[in-house]
């Protein structure tokens, strides 16, 4: 039976539990396989600024891989290790933390007391030190107010009027009564010439009175 591609198991599962890989049935030697890129991603994220051709020598000493494997398993933790970060911000806040955090740990050796302020100051910034911490609003918690929908202009502030459904029935009939017929007009034919009111000028503009 061919084993499942590596790249496709290793997206889905590099950080699963080796229980939940035999559960799903995942042959032992893809299990070990992930196994082997979740150590290589670790040790990548502790070591950021290594060379691939380290990389490949770690592979070759600690799993004891012939050179184009370790080549392979390089290739396919680089597509990894960008798909993650791509999703994420967290991997870049974490390695600039760690990065003024070696600059100030440098500088404190030095006794450079100039550069262990600006890397206070930065790490200070980056945290936002400087602000207010926000107040947390339990907003979840406001009761939406219910509106029952009313005829009565009194909610409102107005006054009412009494009887006010009789009051406009009688308005209505009355008003029926006053226009129950339509009169039609005829339409009568214009008694002037539009030629004389729009005259055109010879420079071609409308003259209009």
């Amino acid at each position: 039976m061919p084993l499942p591609a590596i790249i496709d198991t290793a997206r889905d599962h590099l950080f699963a539990d080796a229980n939940d890989m035999q559960r799903i049935g995942l042959p032992l030697a893809t299990q070990e396989h992930i196994f082997r890129l979740r150590d290589l991603y670790n040790y990548w994220l502790q070591h950021p600024r290594i060379k691939d051709k380290e990389i490949v020598l770690k592979l070759q000493q600690d799993y004891k891989l012939c050179k184009s494997q370790a080549y392979t398993d390089l290739s396919i933790l680089k597509l990894l290790l960008g798909e993650f970060q791509k999703t994420s911000k967290d991997y870049h806040r974490y390695r600039f933390l760690e990065m003024i955090n070696e600059a100030y740990e440098v500088a404190r050796i030095n006794k450079d007391a100039k550069a262990m302020a600006a890397a206070a100051d930065k790490y200070a910034k980056y945290t936002q030190l400087d602000k207010e911490d926000e107040l947390n609003f339990d907003y979840d918690k406001i009761v939406v107010q219910a509106f029952v929908p009313t005829d009565d202009p009194s909610v409102a502030g107005f006054k009412p009027i009494p009887n006010i459904r009789e009051v406009i029935r009688k308005k209505i009939e009355h008003y029926s009564k006053e226009y129950d017929y339509i009169e039609e007009i005829k339409l009568e034919d214009e008694d002037f010439n539009p030629d004389d009111i729009f005259k055109v000028n010879t420079n071609g503009t409308e003259n209009i009175p």
